[in-house]
């Protein structure tokens, strides 16, 4: 039985979660949800918004039936990868994409690209993997897959991105200009999905996806700051597509602090790397200056 959310900001829509109002109803459906979010480790006490909370940010490639993926979500394979670190206090954060062929430990199964980790144990696994490699503890889980991507971006009528480059991309399916775009679902997962001839490739991929999420909360933002009244409609479609076990009063705390957070605040970074072999396969790996990254962010530096 899928739970009422205190309706997500877009942050959630793409997986971080923030809330901006609670129903009192249960949400029968039995459609699989867009957008799953969770606590990262279970019976621990809900986080204290006195310091950091960092959130895993997870697109898997299967959980997508329109699209021709079918499977869970849960247990796909990790595509868009990106560690989400914000403070309260300061009301700024970092967004970390990951490469899903970054090459990193996992616990319990060797070393192998990252993205097989949510496959090899499901979430629970991801999120050891990443604070073993970062050293930051994540406190939320957000999943979704190409489905709810679509289906969410539509039902908001688009978001505004900021896209960085010309892009001629027939495998992703993206062709689009530079410049500011209001993105429909369909093109913001082409713009995520572009890399085969996208300078950067993987690189600039992890990094619009990020645009993405950061252009989501802004688009969230402008809506009603531009009619109030469009807060309903962001209710409605969050309670529909959204799945959480949070406690309401979690919920609510999500939601005053999801108010706060400007996007203009929000640093987008694709963590230090380079290309590489393991084998026959073609792999990234990580570069010192992500693990500097990393030490930098849990000293409080998130810009």
């Amino acid at each position: 039985m899928r739970r009422p959310i205190a309706a997500l900001v877009i942050l959630a829509l793409v997986g971080v979660a923030g809330a901006i109002g609670v129903t009192t109803f249960l949400n029968e459906s039995d459609a699989a949800p867009a957008v799953t979010v969770q606590r990262a480790h279970k019976g621990a006490a809900a986080p204290s918004f006195k310091r950091r909370i960092t959130f895993l940010v997870v697109g898997s490639d299967s959980g997508a039936p329109k699209f021709g993926r079918g499977g869970a979500a849960a247990r796909g394979r990790a595509d868009s990868l990106h560690l989400v670190v914000l403070d309260p206090v300061k009301r700024r954060g970092i967004v970390m994409g990951f490469p899903r062929d970054s090459y990193v430990p996992i616990p319990g199964h060797g070393t192998n690209k990252v993205n097989a980790a949510l496959s090899f144990g499901g979430p629970a696994l991801l999120v050891r993997t990443f604070e073993q490699l970062t050293g930051i503890r994540i406190d939320y889980f957000a999943l979704t897959s190409f489905d709810g991507l679509t289906d969410l971006v539509n039902k908001v009528g688009g978001v505004q991105v900021n896209v960085d480059m010309n892009i001629r991309d027939r495998v992703a399916g993206a062709f689009m200009n530079k410049g500011p775009q209001r993105l429909s679902g369909a093109r913001a997962l082409a713009y995520a999905r572009a890399r085969k001839t996208v300078p950067g490739g993987d690189i600039a991929r992890s990094r619009h996806q990020g645009q993405i999420l950061i252009g989501g909360l802004a688009t969230y933002q402008a809506q009603v700051a531009k009619d109030p009244a469009r807060v309903m409609k962001w209710l409605a479609v969050m309670n529909d597509e959204v799945q959480t076990d949070l406690p309401i009063r979690e919920q609510l705390n999500l939601a005053l602090f999801a108010r706060t957070v400007a996007p203009g605040r929000l640093n987008n970074v694709v963590v230090p790397n380079t290309t590489g072999t393991a084998g026959r396969a073609s792999i990234v790996r990580l570069l010192p200056g992500a693990y500097s990254l990393f030490a930098r962010v849990r000293a409080g530096q998130l810009s």
